[in-house]
């Protein structure tokens, strides 16, 4: 179940909230400034596993692209807004390499 993973009633993210202001900010400045954060602020890097919390990824400041989304869509639900993402299975011998 996606609730284990996104975790978000986790202390952290409460204190990021808090700390950011973004409860009080409008809704579109709140999408905004979360996924600046998630983009700018946690970098692209393997994870130990695909199924870890959020909060985790948060906490270590790293995750992959499935987990860099599960950190957002976890920071979106944890301040209200409604979402869900739609991932897919990309075959190892694209991602050899990284870039084109």
């Amino acid at each position: 179940s996606w609730t284990h993973l996104l975790h978000v009633g986790h202390p952290y993210f409460a204190a990021l909230i808090a700390d950011r202001g973004w409860g009080t900010l409008p809704l579109h400045d709140r999408i905004g400034e979360i996924y600046d954060v998630v983009r700018n602020e946690i970098d692209l890097g393997y994870n130990r596993a695909d199924d870890i919390p959020a909060s985790e990824v948060l906490d270590e400041r790293y995750g992959q692209c499935n987990m860099k989304g599960t950190l957002l869509m976890a920071l979106l639900r944890a301040v209200g807004v409604r979402c869900r993402l739609h991932g897919c299975t990309i075959h190892k011998a694209l991602q050899r390499g990284g870039a084109i």
